[in-house]
């Protein structure tokens, strides 16, 4: 079988891995979602020995602690917290998703609670966060996926250029899906990052060992490399939200998770779009070579 006819079947296999397993990605992990403010709380009254309340995950979803003799009830809840547990949830006046507060403006909310048989109320703020400038991190994006392309068209060995790219794009979907997951507080890590990953933990193998077979001449790794590069950049497409929201769910700086998202889809994207011309071109080689025997 010759190579255009292998690499016709292998495309068609990776086409339908990526329109059966490339569906709506969660936007973050553990549910999380970019915003443009973080709520925090200010007073527990009265004060309670042993009962605690703060926000986590800027705001996300507030925390009891209860360390009193006896159960504690939130307004709204039908369960109870027994003395000695916890609980973790998403209170709707709290939370800043679906909020929309202007940077430097407040808004205050209220929880209430029973401590066996005393009445508390919880009070805090939620705080509007300024917005970020999407155009530049768009345009950067932009370039990218342009760029790979436009380059990978004037260079004999492009097939080494593209496996370059799918790498980095695949470093940059780790580190922010690794990021993504570092910021959440409520859940466990492994099974948050592995969820978070989703179709990476197909699109991360096809890339590095697509690059590892492009690097010894094969046309197959290539088209391995590109399939994983589309499926990174269809994967971290919905966190362009970060090129517009202020507050980000990841464990470090913003613009690092926006840096991250810029590269896993601009890179990514790149790839997969020049992919064709360089398949078919080291396939035409191939198929000479071949001849030639």
């Amino acid at each position: 079988m010759r190579w255009p006819r292998r690499l016709v079947m292998l495309s068609a296999v990776v086409a339908a891995t990526v329109l059966t397993a490339a569906g709506p990605a969660s936007a973050h992990a553990g549910g999380l979602v970019a915003t443009d403010a973080r709520s925090r709380v200010v007073t527990v009254t009265p004060t309670i020995p042993g009962l605690t309340v703060v926000a986590i995950e800027d705001g996300a979803k507030l925390r009891l602690t209860n360390g009193t003799g006896g159960p504690v009830s939130v307004a709204g809840r039908s369960q109870p917290v027994p003395s000695g547990g916890e609980l973790t949830w998403a209170d709707p006046g709290a939370t800043p998703e679906n909020k929309k507060i202007d940077s430097g403006r407040t808004t205050d909310w209220t929880v209430l609670l029973d401590a066996n048989g005393t009445a508390v109320t919880v009070a805090g703020v939620l705080v509007g966060e300024r917005q970020p400038n999407p155009l530049p991190w768009w345009a950067l994006a932009i370039v990218a996926a342009v760029a790979v392309p436009a380059i990978a068209r004037r260079l004999h060995r492009a097939d080494l250029l593209l496996s370059a790219a799918g790498v980095v794009a695949m470093a940059a979907s780790i580190a922010h899906v690794t990021g993504s997951t570092l910021a959440v507080e409520s859940a466990p890590f492994a099974g948050t990052f592995l969820n978070a990953a989703g179709i990476n933990l197909l699109a991360w193998p096809l890339i590095l060992g697509g690059a590892w077979t492009a690097l010894r001449g094969r046309p197959a790794g290539l088209l391995a490399v590109c399939a994983g590069a589309a499926l990174t950049a269809v994967f971290v497409f919905p966190d362009v939200t970060s090129f517009h929201r202020a507050v980000l769910p990841f464990a470090g700086p913003a613009a690092m998770e926006r840096v991250l998202v810029v590269l896993a889809l601009g890179l990514g994207a790149g790839a997969a779009v020049a992919g064709a011309p360089v398949l078919r071109a080291l396939a035409q080689r191939a198929a000479v070579a071949e001849e030639g025997v």
